[in-house]
């Protein structure tokens, strides 16, 4: 049987196990099992018959998946996956100075010693998301309480979910049933992706192709998403065909941090647009949302900074009128940001329909979207205890 990180630590001459311990006195990291490849099983039929197979393993994040934990003598704080970069990043720069820093002391987080030069970017960024998670899941089980508890109280006990058909086909002949399967099954909305055949087929084909979806989703939002696959002339002429079908947002048809955002912003077209899941740095969050670069602001808990970051972004974005959409690739963070918020601030959060059931995989309690609605956690944890690999840490700091 396998033994957890904390009975390995007991193992290891640690002092008894306090309730209220929440000072960190040692660093691992766990292998966590590869994303499986192909499709969920679970998906309804409507659904399996458009997807496209999922990059699973080809991508290497995904094939080496590892979960960072923080031991303390009050119980573990779990974050994952993190990939083997950004493990790296957090061996290299932060572990030691993660050792004695007491998570009941959120606002110290940022004031403990690193090392290294690098603390904006993509990794080191992911890095500091995933101590700030993991440091909440360990106060949430320490206190006996929801993260969500420890942040302010619960404002709602479950959030809707929009569907990102992402993972779908919107040019096979029967997209318009999946859009229908959706719309029926209760979630807020439903985005689809703008591929780069479609693209490529020019407006016309964009327009009878998300037309047909638009019409078979009904009177929920509609959204697009065009995965960076637009040049500038792309999106240009792309717009008023949005317009015309009423999309609710069109999410990245090219990088928000691009000379060719700034000319989508100036043409007026009536498509509200949406980003910032890839804004990862605190000053290009700060210039998107206070410069009036976006309509709808679309945060990511585990690539932005963590929950605490994530909810001033919430909160500035309230106060300049912009709805916060969350970004699905973190789920149990984005759901308790969303349950820290009322739906003028939080509509809804996004669900992968075909990848989020491969994420959950590795928890031991998985989130479902139960007609289109997601409950809040109210138990003590954020992600809580994931399914490991092996008996032992990979690497373990401190002790």
């Amino acid at each position: 049987m396998a033994t957890t990180p904390l009975e390995a630590a007991r193992c290891n001459g640690a002092r008894p196990v306090r309730e209220t311990g929440t000072v960190i006195r040692e660093v691992q990291a766990w292998h966590l099992p590869p994303q499986a490849p192909g499709l969920p099983a679970s998906l309804p039929k409507e659904i399996a018959a458009v997807a496209v197979e999922p990059a699973g393993p080809q991508w290497a994040e995904h094939r080496e998946r590892f979960a960072l934990c923080l031991v303390a003598d009050g119980g573990l704080g779990w974050h994952g996956p993190v990939s083997e970069v950004v493990l790296q990043v957090i061996r290299d720069d932060h572990a030691a100075g993660l050792i004695g820093h007491d998570v009941a002391e959120h606002r110290r987080l940022p004031y403990r010693r690193t090392t290294g030069r690098h603390r904006s970017g993509p990794h080191a960024r992911q890095a500091a998301s995933a101590i700030e998670l993991a440091c909440w899941d360990l106060a949430s089980a320490a206190a006996g309480r929801s993260v969500v508890d420890l942040l302010g109280g619960q404002v709602r006990s479950r959030v809707p979910a929009y569907a990102s058909a992402l993972g779908l086909d919107p040019a096979h002949l029967d997209a318009a049933e999946a859009a229908a399967w959706v719309a029926a099954a209760g979630f807020w909305g439903q985005k689809w992706p703008l591929t780069k055949q479609l693209i490529l087929a020019g407006p016309r084909a964009v327009a009878q192709v998300l037309g047909r979806l638009r019409e078979a989703a009904g009177e929920g939002p509609f959204m697009v998403d065009g995965l960076g696959h637009c040049h500038l002339d792309d999106a240009l002429r792309l717009l008023p065909v949005l317009a015309d079908i009423g999309v609710h947002w069109a999410e990245e048809l090219v990088p928000a941090s691009s000379w060719g955002w700034q000319r989508l912003r100036s043409v007026h077209i009536g498509v509200p647009l949406a980003a910032g899941e890839h804004a990862v740095d605190e000053a290009e969050q700060a210039r998107l949302l206070t410069g009036g670069q976006v309509d709808v602001w679309q945060v990511d808990v585990g690539w932005g900074g963590g929950l605490a970051r994530a909810l001033h972004t919430v909160e500035t974005a309230a106060d300049l009128g912009i709805p916060v959409f969350p970004h699905g690739a973190h789920l149990d963070a984005a759901l308790a940001l969303a349950a820290l918020c009322c739906r003028d601030k939080i509509p809804a959060v996004e669900y992968h329909l075909t990848v989020e059931p491969l994420r959950q995989q590795i928890h031991h309690q998985p989130l479902t979207a139960e007609g289109g609605w997601l409950p809040a956690r109210t138990s003590p944890g954020l992600a809580g205890r994931l399914l490991t690999v092996g008996d032992d840490p990979v690497w373990s700091v401190g002790r």
